[in-house]
């Protein structure tokens, strides 16, 4: 895969972009000659680019709010006009835009760090998804059977290639009482397939309250996105909250796919890969697993 569309996959064209348009905003405020001002509007324009790129998973009418900040910014500096409506605008809009980069940033920031998952110590994980852990064929094994391997937890992969969110129920029906640590991987599928936001975050719904039960532990990684499928995004992290699913920053799954020989295809992972995969999976899902012979490392997984 395109390694520039996984790196805004990934979310981490957010921040740069965020510094690009806040550094516009603040260097709008000093006194310039004629001539930098266009580049002044290509910055902000790039920055602006940047962090629509990045898809962080806002509601629409944050958005919304952030987008017309933007557009007010943007015409009260390029009026020459000294009213007091004009001069009103320019510093609302600047004090609007320059509170919504920083609150935005710091917010998503904080969604970028690896969880602590809490909950009841298990024996073992069921994993349920499509084929990035079903895996493709019998040449590559699938990372939950690697990670079995390498830490000794016993790893019930339920995972079915070309699962999508509305297959999850069926996957679901197979969790046992028993089952206290379950790792979802949903959704590929419906992003890759078109599929309406709103059907997958029904099917989606499904499957989360079949699975969450007292003394459960839930675990999902976040979606990566482009701009055409940005919907996806909150809808995972509203029901995540209302369910208490335990998500994985999307920048470790985008880590892993974009490292050197991770993937056969530039999606389903290879030998190398799968290895990857096990070794952040079993880091993060240290805390609530049992017994373990040796959980590797991998920068990737580090904040």
């Amino acid at each position: 895969m395109n390694p520039i569309l996984l790196y805004f996959a990934s979310g981490e064209s957010l921040y740069p972009g965020a510094l690009l348009l806040f550094l516009a905003v603040g260097i709008s405020l000093c006194t310039l000659p004629r001539w930098p001002r266009p580049l002044l509007n290509i910055a902000a324009w790039m920055g602006l680019i940047l962090m629509v790129m990045a898809c962080p998973p806002f509601s629409w009418t944050v958005d919304a709010i952030f987008g017309a900040s933007f557009f007010l910014w943007l015409v009260g500096r390029s009026s020459t006009s000294a009213t007091h409506a004009w001069l009103s605008l320019r510093v609302a809009s600047t004090a609007v835009l320059t509170a919504l980069l920083l609150v935005l940033s710091t917010v998503e920031f904080l969604h970028r760090r690896v969880p602590v998952i809490r909950g009841e110590a298990s024996d073992h994980l069921v994993v349920i998804g499509d084929s990035i852990s079903a895996g493709l064929g019998a040449k590559v094994r699938p990372w939950p059977d690697v990670m079995q391997e390498v830490t000794g937890v016993e790893a019930r992969n339920l995972s079915r290639a070309g699962a999508t969110a509305a297959d999850g129920l069926a996957l679901a029906d197979r969790v046992g009482s028993d089952d206290r640590l379950v790792r979802i991987e949903l959704g590929g599928n419906d992003l890759l397939g078109g599929e309406e936001s709103g059907i997958f975050a029904r099917a989606l719904e499904r499957v989360l309250a079949k699975l969450a039960v007292p003394g459960r532990t839930l675990v999902m990684f976040e979606l990566p996105l482009l701009p055409s499928q940005v919907g996806y995004g909150p809808i995972q992290r509203r029901l995540a909250a209302k369910y208490g699913v335990w998500l994985i920053p999307k920048r470790f799954l985008m880590g892993v796919i974009a490292g050197r020989e991770a993937t056969s295809d530039g999606l389903h992972l290879s030998d190398i890969g799968a290895r990857r995969m096990a070794s952040i999976v079993a880091e993060v899902l240290s805390p609530v697993l049992k017994s373990q012979i040796g959980v590797p490392t991998t920068p990737a997984t580090r904040p």
